[in-house]
């Protein structure tokens, strides 16, 4: 946990950059989030955590996929997998397997 919640801060940190003001919100879905992160990694292979993330949607975006990763973590559709401390992060698909 400690180490997803250090990859978190990593990505937030990238989706700063790309902050701006906004005018008209976009709805973001969680469960909506939930298939798109399935669809990617639809192809059952090990995908790393910071590339299922779109800084370019800011923090909102970032939060909203950090939930639907944890959400489908929690419903054991993914698996989360790293081989040592502060070692990269990687997810896998368990609902193509």
């Amino acid at each position: 946990l400690r180490e997803l919640r250090l990859a978190l801060k990593d990505v937030m940190k990238r989706a700063e950059l790309y902050g701006h003001h906004e005018i008209e919100r976009e709805t973001l879905n969680v469960r909506s989030r939930m298939s798109d992160v399935l669809r990617a990694l639809g192809d059952g292979e090990f995908h790393r955590f910071e590339k299922l993330f779109d800084a370019g949607e800011g923090r909102r975006g970032v939060v909203v996929t950090f939930l639907a990763l944890l959400e489908l973590a929690r419903e054991q559709l993914i698996e989360i997998m790293q081989e040592a401390a502060l070692a990269p992060i990687y997810l896998k698909s368990l609902a193509t397997a």
